[in-house]
């Protein structure tokens, strides 16, 4: 894995059938906190053992496929990496709950927990686990460049994998996951492939009643990193297999 700097980042960023229209309060970010604007963005490459941009090996290589509503965003940190030797290769993960509004395959518990990889943490805590070698060696820079030791630094940065989107609270987004025991929460997988924003003005989904096996007809689904929109049920049947009925 490589990291890629970038130049600073300005940018911005209940019940399934009883709530009538969703309300930005209810939804929490920690990064509705943070200067977003003094923000530092770095993304890095990394090598999936699947085609993550191909439907079908994305569904393959997870468990569960869900519509789920971000309810919190709740941190970046790395406890849950290894230790590496090289910087370059720590990726911080992403904390938070999620409301599941239909499973499309396997099930899960209404509201779960998710880890998602890459996020905006503080300089001084993703590098909380680096090797010794490795913290010298940044200090050593920051010295020559007047700043403080980097398990000092509150500057935030935001690390990602090459294209992936930053979640938004409050949104839904069809995503692929699998649980991990290990962790106590779904791992959402594949990126900005693995969580699509769904596009559902006409038929809100917190007012659309539907039965397991249906979605709505408008319902649509968005990688906002491409911009590219699908009818929701042309994309669950074509590159999924999946069947649902549109009403």
């Amino acid at each position: 894995m490589k990291e890629i700097p970038t130049e600073k980042s300005n940018s911005t960023s209940t019940t399934k059938e009883q709530v009538s229209e969703v309300k930005k309060e209810d939804y929490y970010s920690y990064l509705d906190n943070v200067d977003r604007t003094n923000v530092q963005s770095s993304t890095v490459e990394s090598f999936l053992m699947y085609d993550n941009t191909n439907p079908k090996s994305l569904q393959d290589n997870t468990n569960n496929i869900f519509l789920a509503r971000v309810i919190s965003i709740d941190k970046a940190d790395v406890d849950a990496n290894i230790p590496e030797t090289d910087s370059n290769s720590i990726l911080p993960d992403t904390y938070g709950r999620l409301e599941v509004l239909k499973q499309i395959e396997g099930t899960t518990p209404d509201q779960v927990s998710f880890i998602r990889s890459g996020g905006i943490i503080k300089e001084k805590d993703r590098f909380r686990n680096a090797e010794k070698e490795e913290v010298d060696k940044h200090n050593r820079l920051r010295t020559e460049a007047g700043r403080p030791p980097i398990t000092q630094s509150d500057d935030w940065v935001e690390v990602r994998e090459a294209g992936d989107i930053e979640l938004q609270a409050g949104e839904v987004y069809l995503f692929f996951a699998t649980y991990s025991e290990e962790r106590d929460a779904y791992v959402l997988e594949g990126y900005q492939y693995g969580a699509l924003l769904l596009e559902d003005d006409e038929q809100p989904i917190s007012r659309t009643r539907s039965l397991p096996n249906q979605i709505g007809k408008t319902w649509k689904i968005k990688n906002a990193a491409s911009g590219e929109e699908q009818d929701l049920g042309d994309y669950l049947k074509n590159e999924l297999g999946i069947e649902m009925q549109e009403n």
